[in-house]
């Protein structure tokens, strides 16, 4: 008699799977921050983005239902900084958003409980093929088929399809989790961030408001600058090097510190009703969110690699955002910071 065998399986995913943040541009330095006002980059943070909760798959073919854990799955990463020692944080939009609206759609969106869903139904299908059953993708298809033929094996999510189309799939519980990683801490030091509040993304205010816990931290909250930036002025970035897969391109080093560029302001933007500021600042994945400070280590802006407009095209730049719209992002939820 078949009956059926119930195992409890922990994932912890450490590969990120997406990743959309500044590149490129112009003459330019790009230095560690040590070279930098240490101060400034004592205020600069990893931010990341990513789904926990726990998937039940059944597996029909070795008759075997299974509670997957998904510890932590990482979606998305990028910068942020400081701006008061309460503990907020200002970060990109997109960063914290939903990926897959960035890439698919090119708008700027916050995750729904569905979209939280579906992104840990394919974290737990990949863990589960990956330690259970390499080749369920492939029966699941040959089975839909009829024909048996098919040798080529799906991917996660052509699996976490078929395996929710024949009701395979149920999750018990699921959450966004962003957390944060501090200068100066270890591998594996997280903590965890509430969302606060986003820019208009109607208007491409790609910023957002995060917040963590200040017990036994201290923190390095930076001045905002409210001044307009104007042409040919001299800029300091400073962000987290990424990977294109998104995943922080020092990630195993003992001690996080960020890298920073120096450059000039060189054009102004406007887009949906928002400015921009174009810099020749060279900047890489992972960079979105950092601050963008001026000659007197002030923050002048936050600087966003990929403009999402309302007509969905996509300008690859190394631009930022001013400190004004930070400003009133902060003002609108009473969050109080240092200004000049």
């Amino acid at each position: 008699m078949n009956q059926n065998q119930r195992s409890v399986l922990l994932v912890v995913v450490v590969l990120v799977i997406m990743g959309f943040t500044a590149v490129i541009v112009f003459n330019s330095s790009s230095t560690s921050a040590s070279t930098l006002n240490a101060q400034a980059a004592d205020s600069v943070v990893y931010v990341e983005n990513g789904v926990s909760g726990v998937v039940t798959i059944t597996d029909p073919f070795l008759n075997k239902t299974s509670d997957v854990n998904i510890g932590y799955y990482p979606l998305d990463s990028g910068s942020g900084f400081v701006v008061n020692d309460e503990g907020y944080i200002v970060t990109a939009y997109h960063v914290v958003g939903d990926p897959q609206a960035v890439q698919d759609k090119g708008v700027l969106r916050l995750m729904e409980s569905g979209d939280i869903q579906q992104y840990l139904e394919r974290a737990a299908v990949s863990g589960y093929v990956s330690r259970y059953n390499p080749q369920l993708g492939l029966e699941l298809l040959n089975n839909t088929t009829g024909q048996g033929l098919i040798q080529t094996q799906p991917d996660a999510n052509t699996t976490t399809e078929l395996m929710n189309q024949r009701n395979l799939l149920h999750v018990q519980s699921a959450k966004q989790q962003i957390r944060v990683r501090l200068p100066g801490s270890s591998v594996g030091q997280y903590v965890n961030a509430n969302l606060v509040d986003v820019g208009n993304p109607e208007t491409s205010e790609d910023m957002a408001l995060i917040k963590i816990n200040t017990f036994f931290i201290r923190l390095h909250p930076l001045t905002l600058n409210s001044n307009t930036p104007i042409l040919n002025q001299r800029i300091h970035i400073y962000g987290y090097p990424a990977t294109k897969q998104g995943s922080y391109s020092n990630f195993n080093s003992s001690s996080l510190k960020p890298n920073s560029s120096s450059g000039v302001v060189t054009n102004e933007l406007p887009t949906n009703g928002t400015f921009y500021y174009e810099t020749t600042a060279q900047t890489t994945y992972g960079f979105s969110g950092g601050p963008v400070l001026d000659s007197n280590n002030e923050v002048l802006g936050i600087l966003i690699y990929k403009l999402v407009t309302s007509n969905n095209t996509d300008q690859s730049r190394s631009v930022f955002l001013s400190s004004q719209y930070i400003t009133k992002l902060l003002t609108k939820n009473n969050v109080s910071v240092n200004t000049e």
